[in-house]
């Protein structure tokens, strides 16, 4: 009697084993086909968005067209390639801003005083009361006339498109601003203004020092470390 029950606990065990077995086998392959579909749903939509059509409506696996085929290509992309494109894509923009900013704000300044323009926006960027991407602070209620924060931005002068020397200077100086290998020129400076004004605002505010023609301030508070900036100095891993 004792041997029959030692043979179906036996039997038992080995049922429970196989099906804890066919579990562990289950379980990765479901995530893993998981992880397809949304490799695969990711690059559909960058397909969609590279190609300009609707990659929902593509079956992947005929290639009818050229343009189809190229599409298919993109699908079978690396993640890391999509979050390369993406960055890229970020920092062309940001990079855009800030040379406008310095090129509209500081133009004829020494490259001290571009670099400090540039670090005041870097600064707000960082700082909880203002956008947390450069493209956000530099052009921050531009959209209100004469309400913007850095006045280029509302006040007509880029009725006139940059152009020159002095423009090829001020994307140089972005790019060597965004590599964060400069020190800060201005304490930590958000606020600036021209040696030749004296604004309402400068008195509510830290004088930090002079750079070229602008003098730069920061608020009497301390900022807490910001959680997200947008300031990428390196592609994502």
């Amino acid at each position: 009697m004792m041997r029959k029950q030692s043979k179906k606990q036996m039997a038992a065990w080995a049922a429970s084993l196989t099906a804890i077995l066919a579990v562990c086998v289950a379980i990765p392959a479901i995530g893993e086909k998981a992880a397809d579909q949304r490799a695969h749903v990711t690059w559909a939509e960058a397909a969609s968005e590279f190609r300009a059509f609707d990659a929902s409506q593509v079956d992947f696996t005929t290639y009818e067209t050229p343009r189809l085929r190229d599409a298919a290509d993109i699908v079978k992309l690396s993640d890391l390639r999509v979050e390369h494109r993406r960055w890229a894509e970020m920092r062309a923009d940001e990079h855009q801003c800030l040379s406008e900013a310095i090129y509209y704000e500081a133009r004829s300044e020494s490259r001290s005083g571009q670099l400090a323009v540039a670090d005041v926006v870097k600064n707000r960027v960082k700082s909880k009361h203002y956008p947390n991407t450069i493209c956000g602070v530099v052009y921050q209620n531009a959209e209100r006339a004469f309400a913007c924060q850095f006045s280029f931005a509302c006040d007509g002068s880029m009725d006139r498109a940059p152009t020159g020397y002095a423009w090829e200077h001020s994307q140089n100086m972005a790019q060597l601003s965004l590599t964060g290998h400069v020190n800060d020129l201005t304490n930590n400076s958000t606020h600036y203004h021209t040696v030749e004004i004296n604004p309402h605002w400068a008195d509510s505010l830290e004088f930090q020092k002079k750079v070229g023609f602008h003098v730069f301030y920061r608020p009497s508070w301390r900022e807490r470390e910001p959680q997200t900036v947008s300031i990428a100095v390196a592609p994502p891993t």
